[in-house]
């Protein structure tokens, strides 16, 4: 059959995984045990892995401007640490995992949803 799928073998319709989009997909149809267990792993993702990188860059970023171990970089002064490749991709990491958290669909569903995951 012609299903645009890209397979090689023919399928029925029975047999094949259907992955629905994110359009189709609303976690309020998948059962309380999976909606509650991706809650728990996404806390653990911010509270756990950003909340290191934000202690981190807190301590290492006021050690070097007590230090007054800084750089001007136009205007700003830069701490140091953020010159090694390691400082400056940790801080690009934690503000990607910010910037999850802003569009966490959860934040917006208990904001939207009556409170419910």
């Amino acid at each position: 059959s012609g299903s645009g799928s890209g397979s090689a073998t023919n399928q029925s319709s029975s047999d094949s995984v259907s992955i629905p989009s994110s359009e189709d997909a609303h976690t309020t149809d998948l059962p309380l045990e999976v909606r509650v267990a991706i809650f728990v792993c996404r806390c653990f993702i911010y509270v756990c892995s950003m909340g290191q990188w934000v202690g981190f860059h807190v301590k290492y970023s006021m050690k070097d401007f007590r230090n007054n171990a800084v750089v001007r970089l136009g205007r700003c002064t830069v701490p140091e640490y953020l010159y090694t490749w390691q400082g400056w991709s940790s801080l690009l990491l934690t503000m990607l995992l910010f910037s999850m958290l802003a569009m966490e669909p959860i934040l917006h569903c208990l904001e939207d949803n009556d409170g419910y995951l």
